[in-house]
């Protein structure tokens, strides 16, 4: 085997490893390494040899879950188009990327403390949804009296929870998008049930 092919070898590998990693901590944050290993198919020797310590694997599991969700939302095309419909695009989009999600909003201490010490030294990129968030509330299709922070938490949110309900077997899977596209976009008051010319009160 040549050194080219050895080295695609082992980077096949390792993201299997990594990916299994995700895929078995989004659901149980405190399985070991010997079931990733198995959820990745290889032996324990062959994941100690790539990651000996967990501290290494949980790393590069965050890494691989943060990059997972950044492409999602890339491939979405947040700033094309009417910001409603690019916002159903990337919750669509959020919806390929269910275990990462779950993997990284599961456990906040990974937002805290792991993310930031990736790639430490590069400069902080833009957020694609702040931005949409951002545009669709200068076009007046998103409510410009609550912050872009707000409404992008309530977006993840939402969406983890939905998530959530697939895993404990309450929501189906293929209705995902569509939830979670309903409940951010009307909330949770039916229209019949309004007062008219009521406001909610913050």
């Amino acid at each position: 085997m040549s050194a080219k092919q050895t080295s695609s070898a082992r980077n096949r590998t390792e993201r299997a490893i990594v990916t299994a990693a995700v895929r078995v901590w989004a659901r149980e944050r405190a399985a070991t390494l010997p079931q990733v290993a198995e959820a990745a198919e290889v032996g324990r020797t062959t994941l100690h040899r790539y990651f000996p310590e967990r501290d290494g694997l949980l790393r590069a599991a965050t890494e691989h879950a943060l990059e997972a969700i950044g492409g999602a939302i890339v491939e979405a095309e947040p700033d094309k188009g009417h910001p409603l419909d690019a916002m159903r695009r990337v919750i669509a989009a959020l919806a390929s990327a269910s275990d990462a999600i779950m993997f990284v909003f599961g456990d906040q201490s990974l937002v805290r403390d792991v993310a930031p010490t990736l790639e430490s030294d590069l400069p902080a990129p833009h957020d694609p949804v702040i931005d949409l968030i951002r545009r669709g509330q200068a076009e007046d299709v998103f409510d410009d009296q609550l912050s872009a922070e707000w409404i992008q938490q309530v977006l993840w949110g939402v969406t983890y929870t939905a998530f959530e309900q697939v895993e404990r077997g309450a929501l189906a899977k293929f209705d995902v998008t569509a939830t979670v596209t309903r409940t951010l976009e009307r909330g949770v008051t039916a229209t019949a049930g309004a007062r008219p010319g009521s406001d909610p009160k913050p």
